[in-house]
């Protein structure tokens, strides 16, 4: 069942149609500056991201350069404290400097390693 519209002609359909004719519809001239704007804003924000992203990976890799510095140091540190415990014993201290001059005792064969001349200690 199609129902039919049947517009009257009268005094009041008429003004409404001239109200409509008078006001069109807004046009929408300012609707690409402010798409344009939106896209800038947009794209300002997006490389800020980026920008802090690579900062971050940056941070992140300096961060694993000094924690495999840290432990070469701390290796290294180990290294020369237990050399310092060496040479605070009189037995090695007698050993090193026999081993260092080629100088022995008695009865006594030295061996000269180049790991122990200077007592585990580079040079």
């Amino acid at each position: 069942m199609d129902k039919k519209i049947i517009h009257l002609k009268n005094d009041y359909n008429k003004s409404k149609r001239m109200e409509e004719v008078s006001h069109p519809l807004p046009k929408r001239k300012h609707l690409g500056i402010i798409l344009i704007g939106a896209m800038l804003l947009f794209s300002l924000a997006t490389i800020s991201v980026v920008q802090s992203y690579q900062n971050l990976q940056k941070q992140i890799e300096m961060e694993a350069q000094a924690e495999q510095k840290n432990a070469a140091l701390d290796h290294e540190l180990a290294l020369k404290s237990s050399d310092m415990n060496k040479l605070k014993d009189s037995s090695f201290l007698a050993k090193y400097a026999r081993a260092k001059l080629d100088n022995s005792q008695a009865n006594e064969k030295v061996f000269s390693i180049p790991e122990m001349v200077n007592g585990g200690i580079e040079p």
